[in-house]
């Protein structure tokens, strides 16, 4: 671990880059209706801004953190937040779907060159039986921003416009960017490390990477395809509308918050392997059975909540756990795998989608809570769990 004079800033300020991406990846969902408003864009054709940063991010990711292990995490982190903060300004000035398009998908490179390698920081910064409650409060940050992330953006946007938000979150940018100058040191982490397209090989040639990255397919895929159907859900078993699930889902965030916090520091008294292990089984068990038991609303929420819990938990031991898989291509590895989650919610959700022309939401929640205990069993027997000598 560090032991430098700035050393207790390091981790508050990779948290706060952390809640920045999830912030800005989010806050479009409020805004959507003023901006198809104010622009050319169709409201139905909103979701592709979405899409765009998602692809953007995922093609983006293994690059850049593959260029952080052969050059400098500082230098990528520092360019990614200037490229993600300047591209969000142009969002909020964007006023046509083509420009809107273009500046999202380069707020998503901004962001793959961001997260993965915020994550590689952490790794290379914490020891491994240290590096579960590093993980925790960095995802912590991360999911706190669908628990503010959509209220403020909306707020924002009733007091003054939806440009707001964005040139609000650029703002945050340049404070991101002060203090990743200020707190992470210099200097390449990782000299003599192999090419990009080795790296890639890498994945296919050492099984636990490669089952990292079908676990971290199937774990995110599985909130996704849950969590996207998330307002039809209660809407038609329950007849909620927007503001009254929006309030749910707050709920829910914070829930998710507190599970990644504690899911950190047990992955650190334990075996990483063990805690995703149980957290995933439970988290499965707990979407199937959310999406059985229909028909009272404050058992509906209870599963809902304890779902989410369960599932972040599991998610920042799963980090912890691949962060330390080839400690001299981190920042391939963590990037591969965040290339992997968007890829598995992009099919999951689209998966589900197709499912709910079922009539029923109980296929959707058998195949969300499968996916999760899949990967909780990939976790527990097919990665080789490696750094613990401290435990």
């Amino acid at each position: 671990m560090l032991n430098t004079p700035k050393a207790g800033w390091l981790l508050p300020v990779l948290a706060f880059c952390s809640f920045l991406v999830g912030f800005d990846a989010i806050a479009t969902v409020p805004l959507l209706p003023s901006i198809s408003a104010s622009t050319d864009m169709p409201l139905a054709s909103g979701g592709l801004l979405y899409a765009g940063y998602a692809v953007a991010y995922a093609l983006a990711a293994p690059c850049m953190g593959s260029l952080s292990d052969r050059w400098s995490r500082k230098g990528i982190l520092l360019i990614g937040i200037v490229l993600f903060g300047a591209s969000t300004a142009l969002v909020g000035m964007g006023r046509t779907f083509a420009e809107l398009m273009l500046f999202r998908v380069l707020t998503g490179i901004g962001a793959g060159m961001m997260e993965p390698v915020v994550y590689a920081i952490a790794g290379d910064a914490y020891a491994y039986d240290r590096r579960g409650r590093a993980m925790g409060i960095i995802t912590a940050a991360l999911i706190s921003s669908s628990v503010l992330g959509v209220p403020l953006a909306g707020a924002i946007a009733d007091f003054a416009s939806w440009s707001w938000a964005f040139w609000i979150i650029a703002s945050l940018a340049v404070i991101a960017l002060a203090g990743a100058a200020a707190v992470i040191p210099n200097g390449a982490p990782n000299h003599g490390s192999p090419e990009f397209i080795a790296h890639i090989r890498l994945a296919f040639r050492d099984p636990s990477v490669f089952w990292s990255l079908l676990g971290s397919f199937l774990y995110f895929g599985a909130l996704q395809g849950m969590f996207a159907l998330t307002g039809v859900f209660y809407f038609t078993h329950y007849g909620l509308g927007s503001g009254e699930t929006g309030l749910l889902l707050m709920a829910a965030g914070a829930s998710s918050v507190a599970g990644s916090l504690l899911g950190g520091k047990w992955a650190d008294r334990t075996r990483k392997q063990r805690v995703i292990a149980i957290a995933g089984v439970l988290s499965g068990l707990s979407v199937f059975a959310l999406s059985l038991f229909i028909g009272i609303l404050w058992v509906s929420v209870l599963l809902h909540i304890v779902w989410a819990a369960l599932y972040a938990a599991g998610q920042s031991a799963f980090t912890a756990l691949v962060s330390e898989l080839d400690p001299r291509s981190r920042g391939t590895v963590l990037s591969l795998n965040s290339s992997a989650m968007y890829i598995g919610a992009s099919a999951l959700s689209a998966l589900a989608l197709a499912l709910l022309g079922t009539g029923a939401f109980w296929p959707i929640g058998l195949m969300c809570g499968a996916a999760n205990v899949l990967a909780a069993v990939i976790a527990a027997v097919a990665i080789r769990e490696r750094g613990l000598a401290g435990h």
